[in-house]
């Protein structure tokens, strides 16, 4: 039974599913404190926010039980991702589902502040018939810059261009050929602040652009620009804001968003040309039905089938390629398992992925898993696909990753190399059989095809007879039974390599009898 703690409510059409689901039990308590959440947080599998609940590593450090964090919403600026990734939780959002209405309420919120809608309606609710007083602006042939040129700055800017108006974008996590097919002229900073009448943004809350509009950006705008944000809280220095209003510089500004929400005490609640709403981007009644059937849905997929979807802290997976994926994951975390234990302590590891079903997937999760593998066995903390590569750079261990369309003859196989003291290297090929079937096609020099399950015993031995022998005898002696048994050649070195599957734990005596035999090279004990 899966657990999740819904803690700023959820439309409707979201918790249906929810409800439906089998194996999941839902708890929407509402209101609670953030002392209160982090009580009965350990009980739960999943948790989804929105921008209330603040998820802070103070309350991520004692959800021992949380798998997965689900913002119902697009930014997760409330949420403390390194401290989730730390804990292998992993955080999901739902971009696009509410894109629509955030772009919409941006255009409402200009032609708002643009013909003093807000101001005018209140004049007239006192009996006021004040015409001049609300000399307008046209949009018509007007320049829109847009910090931030992602899903909702692109649908801004294509209803702004369907406005005649002139668009600018400025965002460096884009290609300028992205702007160039939208209609958008892609400039500078600088060139943007210049000369743009308008000026909207449309980027997330980060370091880079926390109070990206200060001070010394706000003073290299145009005069008579007018301001709107309906992005994030914070992006703007609110008394810088209030500074350009108040000297006349800026026309005005159209906020939905604040750095303290709700604004009280703001110096820009008592200014005449600055309109607000109280963060209402995303409330329309379709945005609110998207969020909720979206994250509802990533959330039972990760919880029941381990499908990820929109997550900030893991490479998302199609549903397409999590299909065909799916064996290859399993692959991927046997290979780094069984390296992990062959080889200690490992440096570096090296993973090559080969052959067309690889060739044009995002491999990315395949690495993850099998990073997971290699230190699943020897750490004492928890390791899962989410915290794995946090703890593998912990560790100070050496990864690369590469992708070849060739292959032994098999459609996908991984290759997952460790490198050890001394340059001590480890090489272990593996391939997908059936559809489904995992198997350890190569181990260093050796050609075979054994299974890659259960408790397997791994000797290498001078190829001469009887050796095989003297392994079955000890075995036996204590009392291990064989369930089955791989065996390859090395001519060149006249050596051999035996993968026997065992049902039972060999004890540590059976090793040391294994190893005083002198054509017994290394003998080592793995569980996969």
């Amino acid at each position: 039974m899966f657990k999740i703690l819904i803690c700023d409510g959820l439309d409707d059409s979201g918790l249906a599913i929810l409800r439906a689901a089998e194996g999941i039990e839902i708890d929407m308590p509402g209101g609670l404190s953030a002392d209160q959440i982090k009580e009965v947080l350990p009980g739960f599998d999943a948790m989804i926010v929105r921008s209330r609940t603040k998820v802070t590593s103070d309350l991520i450090e004692g959800a021992t039980r949380l798998k997965v964090i689900g913002r119902a919403g697009t930014g997760v600026d409330n949420i403390d991702v390194e401290a989730a990734a730390e804990r292998g939780i992993l955080v999901m959002n739902t971009p696009g589902a509410n894109a629509m209405a955030a772009a919409e309420h941006t255009l409402a919120m200009m032609l708002s502040l643009a013909r003093h809608i807000p101001q005018a309606t209140e004049s007239m609710r006192r009996g006021l018939w004040e015409k001049k007083k609300f000399l307008g602006a046209e949009l018509y042939h007007q320049t829109l810059g847009i910090l931030g040129l992602g899903r909702i700055g692109s649908l801004v800017a294509e209803r702004a261009l369907a406005m005649k108006m002139r668009v600018l974008a400025f965002d460096p996590h884009i290609a300028p050929e992205a702007a160039k097919a939208l209609g958008v002229d892609y400039v500078c900073l600088d060139e943007l602040l210049g000369a743009s009448d308008f000026i909207t943004l449309h980027t997330s809350l980060t370091d880079e652009t926390r109070r990206l509009l200060n001070r010394e950006t706000l003073a290299k705008t145009k005069p008579g620009v007018r301001i709107i944000n309906c992005a994030r809280g914070g992006l703007i220095d609110e008394e810088a804001l209030f500074e350009l209003l108040s000297t006349g510089h800026a026309a005005g500004a159209a906020l939905d968003v604040f750095e303290k929400e709700p604004p009280a005490g703001s110096s820009l609640l008592g200014m005449e040309n600055v309109i607000f709403t109280p963060h209402l981007g995303a409330s329309s009644r379709q945005a609110q039905e998207n969020v909720s059937l979206a994250i509802a849905s990533q959330i039972l997929d990760y919880l029941q089938r381990g499908l990820i979807r929109n997550a900030v802290n893991f490479p998302s997976i199609s549903l397409k390629d999590y299909e065909r994926l799916k064996p290859y994951l399993l692959l991927a975390e046997r290979l780094g398992r069984l390296q992990g234990q062959l080889c200690r302590p490992v440096l570096e590891i090296r993973v090559t992925y080969g052959g067309a079903d690889l060739v044009d997937v995002s491999t990315q999760p395949l690495t993850q898993s099998v990073i997971k593998g290699l230190l699943d066995p020897i750490l004492a903390e928890k390791v899962n696909l989410i915290n794995a590569p946090v703890l593998l750079k912990q560790r100070q261990i050496e990864l690369t990753s590469s992708t070849t369309s060739q292959s032994r003859g098999y459609t996908g196989e991984i290759t997952v190399t460790a490198v050890g003291p001394g340059n001590m290297k480890f090489t272990a090929t593996g391939a997908v059989f059936l559809g489904r079937e995992v198997r350890l096609v190569r181990l260093n020099d050796y050609m075979l095809e054994a299974g890659l399950e259960g408790i397997n015993l791994i000797v290498q031995n001078y190829d001469k007879p009887g050796t095989i022998g003297h392994i079955g005898t000890t075995l036996g002696k204590f009392n291990v039974n064989i369930a089955n048994m791989h065996l390859a050649r090395s001519s060149a070195e006249k050596r051999a390599l035996a993968i026997i599957k065992l049902d039972r734990e060999a004890p540590r005596e059976v090793l040391e009898a294994l190893l005083s035999h002198p054509n017994i090279i290394s003998a080592q004990q793995v569980k996969l």
